[in-house]
């Protein structure tokens, strides 16, 4: 299971129990229908239609087939599911209450994983500038003006289509841009404005929170304080609010950090950028590695390019003598968000060199400093400790690099 995947089931999860408690008093939608045959019919309808709903099952295979392959997949899932409710030998007895919930989960989860499958896909690749955007004819069944719909909360797939709802359609509004670093104070204020133009009452209030738990720990801490304060204004906020205080607070508390200034104006490197610790847990600054050029990767663990340079920057290292090596360093500095996935890397893939991990992912830093947008990412720092090429040639370029670092050793 990937981890974004994974992660997106647990904020689901936290914020839909958040709703059960607030709106059904602990209860769950299936345990307020009492009739033994309406019970009997959810459970036989979970039981064959399990994996359908399975939210993260159905993320992990969205990033597996193409746009027309998912929807059509989608589109016979639903009408499978319509066609057993419908042509139940009971379904007169059912409630309308119950009905209504029934066909709200098979309409909503269908509109669900459509509007889902451009964004966990992009999410997966973090080089990735661009959210594809759907076909046209896919979406003309989806009449927006029936996405607020307060009746439709105690459907799960409905609280999931919210999220992905306000999510795909602000990515519509930007061009399907993709957000940079740059652009991290506009993350939480457009999709919360988007919101607000579309949504009310539950529906907002709800979408409100899975934004600022999916996008806290991405988007500027004051961006995340507005959209908070906006949340906690709303009728019955607290336990969402206390959901959201719990993982956004400590991203809350923080200022604002200084857009960076650009790193290609800058001749000298600030030795503070490489305030990171080694596999040791030792403190290293770039003044460590003074009078050596300084040959930076930014990588990630979970990065497919980056460990796919792995074996040519290996043949690289190889290539310096151990002369050469008191004058050359090659720095592998990880944005991984955990140091054990950092650190299991380093072991499982034999990173030569100098290794350092800059917490905080996306926010690390190292990324904020030089203005990185996608990784991997080469750098060359001349034995001054000035910059020499902000977009260094990768180890597979291997002649072309060897000698724009064999140029800054004779300098």
């Amino acid at each position: 299971m990937k981890k974004t995947a994974l992660l997106l089931l647990l904020l689901t999860r936290l914020v839909s129990d958040a709703f059960s408690q607030d709106v059904y008093q602990g209860s769950t939608p299936e345990t307020m229908f009492s009739s033994a045959v309406e019970k009997r019919f959810l459970q036989e309808f979970n039981e064959k239609f399990q994996r359908d709903f399975d939210a993260p099952a159905q993320y992990a295979k969205a990033q597996t087939l193409g746009v027309d392959g998912w929807e059509m997949n989608l589109f016979t899932a639903r009408k499978a599911q319509m066609a057993f409710y419908k042509d139940n030998p009971q379904v007169g007895q059912f409630s309308e209450n119950f009905k209504n919930y029934l066909e709200n989960c098979i309409r909503w989860n269908y509109w669900h994983l459509l509007l889902a499958w451009p964004i966990v896909r992009t999410n997966a690749q973090a080089t990735q500038q661009t959210v594809p955007s759907l076909p046209a004819v896919m979406l003309e069944g989806f009449d927006e003006s029936k996405a607020n719909d307060e009746s439709a909360m105690p459907a799960e797939p409905y609280r999931n289509f919210l999220f992905f709802y306000v999510t795909y359609f602000n990515s519509k509004a930007r061009n399907f841009a993709k957000y940079t670093q740059n652009d991290l104070d506009k993350i939480l204020p457009e999709k919360a404005g988007f919101a607000r133009q579309h949504l009310s009452g539950l529906p907002y209030q709800y979408a409100l929170t899975r934004l600022l738990l999916d996008n806290c720990e991405k988007a500027a801490p004051s961006s995340v304080r507005t959209v908070f304060a906006t949340l906690t204004a709303t009728p019955n906020s607290a336990t969402y609010a206390d959901l959201v205080k719990a993982r956004c607070g400590a991203v809350m508390a923080r200022k604002d950090e200084p857009k960076p200034e650009v790193a290609a104006k800058k001749k000298a490197v600030d030795p503070n950028v490489f305030s990171f610790v080694n596999q040791n847990g030792e403190s290293v600054t770039l003044d460590d590695f003074k009078g050596k050029v300084v040959y930076l990767d930014v990588w990630a663990s979970w990065c497919g390019p980056c460990i796919g340079e792995v074996p040519h920057s290996k043949k690289l290292y190889e290539r310096l003598t151990k002369k050469q090596l008191e004058k050359i360093a090659f720095l592998y500095i990880s944005i991984d968000d955990s140091e054990t996935n950092w650190k299991n890397a380093i072991k499982a893939h034999q990173l030569p060199g100098d290794q350092g991990w800059s917490a905080g992912g996306w926010r690390s830093r190292i990324v904020q400093y030089f203005g990185i947008q996608s990784i991997p990412r080469y750098i060359l720092i001349d034995k001054k400790g000035q910059m020499a090429d902000l977009n260094a040639k990768r180890p597979s370029s291997a002649e072309a690099v060897w000698q724009d670092i064999m140029k800054l050793l004779e300098e």
